[in-house]
């Protein structure tokens, strides 16, 4: 059995950057991101989605030669687009997607070696198909891991359709607060309500990030880093390094200490060409660990409350997402 299998929209991603006279070209997408990060690292994994006819099979390769197992499915039609637009600090300024072809794909498409895998981890891709995966996932046995990327849909009925068939959630404290009327501690009430289980790994951009499980709470400081357009991924390298060491057994601390220590060695170079190998994570997870002590308490302490109150989400986790 391999250890993930990935699915999503992969997109075909135009980085725009300052004063740069040309586009960046590259195959993307949170699950793309993800599974590069974990080929590094000698992890088993599938990537499985659609693509358009136009789609140029030497964006494949920097993947293919990290690692990444490709079941791609050919539909007619274009491939699905992303477009990002960077400052002079390399914030972004515009995120656009187009889901292109992909909003025709099915999860009856995906074939059944897909399901043979510890975690079904499922990317950017529009919220019935994300339904239709996360509950056929479970039937398989797999643990379910949503990465999204701001499509959380508005309606409090599809939330709940989705949340009630996932494991996990990768997410970012900016976008939990929309669920809790701009508080934080009540969106992860709402999501806690749906799903009593449901495990969630909070992203907290400059402030760190929270694991929160079923009874407690692990909090991380973060690296200080320049804003620059490297950190673009580095959230999804974050997320899947953390649950890689997770399902080998590692403790929770230790895995947010690696999962930091992947975010730092992914933001060398642009895009997932200089991401870190597992030798390189240990040795800098290692050298990192004297700046990343994890406290610990339960859920429903005064500490994590105060936390949870406390918190002022860090809009720079955030741009300006439009889906076409």
């Amino acid at each position: 059995m391999r250890d993930f299998s990935f699915t999503g929209i992969p997109t075909v991603d135009y980085y725009d950057l300052f004063e740069e006279p040309e586009t960046r070209i590259l195959l993307g997408s949170t699950a793309i991101y993800a599974a590069a990060a974990l080929a590094k690292q000698g992890a088993n994994v599938l990537f499985s989605g659609p693509v358009g006819t136009d789609l140029n099979p030497n964006l494949l390769t920097p993947l293919q030669d990290a690692g990444v197992i490709f079941d791609l499915h050919k539909m007619d039609g274009r491939q699905g687009s992303l477009e990002m637009v960077f400052t002079a600090n390399g914030q972004v300024t515009t995120l656009t997607i187009d889901y292109g072809i992909g909003k025709q794909f099915q999860a009856k498409q995906l074939s059944h070696d897909f399901w043979k895998a510890r975690v079904c981890w499922i990317g950017t891709c529009p919220h019935d198909y994300t339904v239709a995966v996360a509950t056929k996932g479970r039937t398989h046995g797999c643990e379910v891991i949503l990465s999204p990327q701001g499509q959380f849909p508005n309606k409090i009925d599809e939330v709940t359709q989705l949340a009630e068939q996932l494991h996990f959630l990768n997410c970012n404290t900016a976008e939990m607060t929309t669920f809790g009327n701009g508080r934080l501690e009540n969106g992860l009430a709402v999501f806690r309500e749906i799903n009593p289980e449901l495990q969630v790994l909070l992203t907290r951009g400059r402030n760190g990030a929270w694991f929160i499980g079923r009874d407690e709470v692990f909090s991380i400081p973060a690296i200080a880093q320049v804003e620059s357009e490297f950190l673009v991924g580095a959230g999804d390298t974050f997320a899947a390094t953390f649950h890689y060491h997770r399902i080998q057994g590692q403790p929770i601390s230790t895995c947010l200490q690696r999962a930091t220590a992947a975010a730092v060695l992914k933001i060398r170079g642009f895009s997932y060409d200089r991401m870190g190998t597992n030798s390189e994570l240990l040795l800098k997870a290692e050298e990192l660990a004297p700046q990343l002590q994890v406290e610990h308490t339960a859920w429903n302490s005064t500490t994590a409350i105060r936390w949870f109150k406390a918190e002022d989400p860090d809009l720079t986790q955030d741009g300006t997402i439009a889906l076409t």
